[in-house]
């Protein structure tokens, strides 16, 4: 168990305890038998006083390493339970421990919704399920809340940098959007050579060495896919873009960069763009404010429009979209964007229904196809396997309305799941009835050697791993020589169209694959 834990229960404080003090020394006691480390909010702990020394003082609240409860979003209670859980049967046998690096609570502002943040945390406890159904080291997750804005980055950091003895952290696994304090954790955990899996960061910008790997493909990979499924099409032929203008989002920077280099000449995009304010992080503007881009792109008698922004914005241009039918624009148009998966909220009955009659048609470029969840079919062959354990985890547990849609228990999945492969393949090498145990430090290094060789087949054959993982998006693996800033090789992206036209869906253009005609093999077949 943690020190900290135990020094925060001992230590006198400087004036007499309160009942949220109280409360959480209660909290400590019942929680070291529950086995989840986490970075704990310390409820009603009052006034301004200096927070007690091994306490920082976070986003107006006093934060201290615990085991057990800790402040998060209600609807998270079942998973956390479960995670503590599977954390204390971990304990009793060899494991290794992934840090969970991501929000736990959210408002209208912060980097994941509510739903989100529940549907990541889904996604890795079914592959902490699978891992600790396998022979080998077991896996514990340590939940390390950064803040709902993820500013709180350094305390996390600076905890998982000093863990007590016993505790063997080989990697973290979360950072779930790009942004400039999100970009700040990552360098600040590859100086301390601790290796971090970004499950759902796409902006291809975010990079850190040899130490941040991704799950996703980056907005490089998704412009080329949709350059691809345009090309193919060849009816395009009024561009318009509509832009989140904030300067802080790295996200929507580097997806409009792209967008300008795919496009930008073809459709004339840098005279034929309007911007808004997104409504996340400190620069949030107001929401609904697309007028004035859909009279631009209404005037320009646009068939296409290029989105730069976050998904949390789309519903609402779409819906200005929606009631303005008769401006101009020509139908079908086409709203192409890109992203993890569909977001629930533009796939609802009466948002599609408005879609329809308006002629409107989402073209997105995304690492999950929705349609994998409606049965065997065409869907990547790691799927089965996540599918069994997330039905486990989530049985009796309300997580809401197609949560599997926005892709994001898929990608926490996959992430999760390629240090899971790394550490078996590195306990495998190891012998283990010779020498003394091998140090925490030891052990990390060996494990991120793993992943940096998770690379698919490279016999030339295309049947499968060499080694590499075997994911619920897909088969894929890592390879420094193709992809220096560690995006996976071999991932798929699958362009989506929604809402699907009358008389059945469009046909399907096989996955672009990332980097598989750049790097020393061939990637495997299927997905």
């Amino acid at each position: 168990m943690l020190s900290s834990v135990i020094d925060l229960a001992r230590r006198p404080f400087r004036r007499p305890w309160g009942p949220g003090e109280k409360a959480l020394a209660v909290l400590l006691v019942l929680a070291v038998a529950a086995g989840v480390t986490v970075l704990v909010t310390v409820p009603d702990w009052g006034g301004e006083d200096d927070c007690p020394k091994g306490v920082q003082r976070v986003e107006g609240q006093c934060m201290a390493v615990a085991d057990g409860d800790f402040s998060y979003d209600k609807g998270l209670r079942g998973l956390v339970e479960e995670v503590a859980e599977e954390n204390a049967e971990a304990s009793g046998e060899t494991y290794r421990s992934v840090a969970l690096t991501m929000p736990f609570t959210s408002d209208a502002t912060s980097a994941m919704s509510p739903g989100l943040i529940e549907h990541g945390l889904a996604g890795a406890l079914a592959a902490q399920r699978a891992a600790n159904d396998r022979p080998g080291p077991k896996l514990r997750l340590l939940l390390a809340d950064i803040g709902k804005d993820m500013k709180q980055w350094r305390p996390v950091v600076d905890t998982l940098d000093g863990l007590p003895d016993g505790e063997t952290l080989i990697a973290t696994v979360g950072m779930p959007s790009s942004t400039t304090e999100s970009k700040q954790a990552i360098k600040a955990l590859e100086k301390r050579e601790i290796p971090s899996v970004g499950p759902v960061i796409t902006s291809s910008d975010m990079n850190a060495g040899r130490f941040f790997f991704k799950t996703s493909p980056s907005n490089a990979h998704f412009t080329e896919a949709l350059g691809r499924y345009l090309d193919r099409r060849k009816d395009a032929k009024t561009g318009f873009l509509v832009l989140d203008e904030r300067a802080e989002d790295t996200y929507s920077r580097d997806l409009e960069r792209h967008v300008l280099d795919a496009f930008g000449k073809e459709f004339d995009l840098r005279r034929n763009s309007a911007s808004f304010v997104g409504t996340r992080g400190d620069e949030a503007g107001t929401p609904n404010l697309f007028r004035i881009p859909v009279l631009n792109l209404c005037a320009a008698k646009a068939d296409t429009v290029f989105y730069a922004g976050r998904d949390e914005d789309l519903p609402a241009l779409v819906e200005r979209l929606a009631s303005a039918p008769d401006c101009g624009y020509r139908k079908p148009l086409r709203l192409v964007k890109v992203g993890i998966g569909l977001p629930p909220e533009l796939t609802g009955k009466d948002i599609t229904a408005r879609m329809r009659a308006a002629g409107i048609r989402l073209v997105q470029a995304a690492s999950v196809d929705r349609a994998w969840t409606r049965g065997p079919g065409e869907r990547p062959s790691g799927y089965a396997a996540f599918a069994k354990a997330y039905e486990a985890v989530t049985e009796g547990q309300d997580l809401g309305g197609k949560p599997l849609d926005d892709g994001y228990a898929v990608m926490y999945y996959d992430a999760l799941t390629a240090v899971s492969e790394a550490s078996g393949l590195a306990y495998e090498d190891t012998p283990q009835a010779s020498g003394e145990p091998k140090s925490p430090e030891r052990v990390r290094k060996d494990v991120h050697n793993k992943l940096l060789n998770l690379n698919p087949d490279r016999r030339g054959d295309a049947e499968g791993c060499n080694p590499c993982v075997e994911g619920a998006g897909g088969t894929y693996g890592f390879n420094p020589r193709a992809s220096a800033g560690l995006w996976p090789v071999c991932k798929g992206v699958h362009i989506l169209e929604y809402p699907a036209p009358k008389g059945g869906p469009t046909r399907k253009d096989p996955p672009y694959r990332t980097y598989g005609s750049s790097f020393s093999g061939v990637c495997p077949k299927g997905l």
